[in-house]
């Protein structure tokens, strides 16, 4: 029995045409799969970077919201008050002096106290500022112990206790260069222009 040469051709003619196409859609088929695992895995990835983002955003607000900005603000009026009356020329009786000191200079050594002591885990601060802000506690415990016991013609300074020089100017550093990385990465969320950011203490 003979074959048809024509019909043997056409047939696997069709099987070709057929497979060709089969093979055609299963790439098609394999390329939205690959497309699809590409688009959820760079979707996962941004989403992990936006949760590391704002975690950290929200790490950088506590520790400007709760401590560098309060304490930097407590010791600006240390600073000012010193500067502006103690180490000037004015001259104050000693009733005023110990009144400042009662009611003002004492009560905002406390509350610095409260920041340091509340919430020194926010600080991760380098060495020489945690070495300095112990210092200033050192200088404090001494100098309200004085006051306490009636003793007001002797300071830290006469008992090796004397204030801390750089505290101002390291807790500033810092709370500047944390400002500037809570700033840039607010701005990289929100996508808009770099602006300074405040808040409320």
């Amino acid at each position: 029995m003979e074959v048809d040469q024509a019909l043997l051709d056409t047939i696997f003619g069709q099987q070709n045409r057929l497979f060709a196409f089969l093979l055609s859609l299963l790439w098609l088929l394999v390329g939205i799969a690959a497309k699809t695992f590409w688009d959820k895995l760079i979707e996962r990835r941004e989403e992990l970077a936006k949760l590391r983002r704002d975690k950290k955003l929200e790490i950088l607000e506590q520790q400007l919201s709760e401590f560098y900005w309060p304490l930097h603000l407590r010791l600006e009026k240390d600073n000012l008050i010193w500067r502006q009356v103690f180490d000037s020329e004015t001259q104050l009786s000693p009733d005023l002096r110990k009144r400042l000191e009662t009611h003002f200079v004492l009560p905002n050594h406390r509350a610095i106290l409260e920041v340091l002591e509340s919430k020194i885990h926010l600080a991760r601060a380098p060495k020489e500022l945690s070495e300095q802000i112990f210092q200033y506690i050192r200088h404090v415990a001494v100098y309200q112990a004085l006051r306490e016991v009636g003793i007001s013609d002797k300071d830290p300074v006469d008992f090796n206790e004397p204030f801390p020089q750089d505290l101002f100017r390291l807790v500033n550093e810092k709370k500047e260069a944390l400002q500037a990385e809570y700033d840039e990465l607010l701005d990289l969320q929100r996508e808009k222009p770099r602006k300074r950011h405040k808040f409320r203490i």
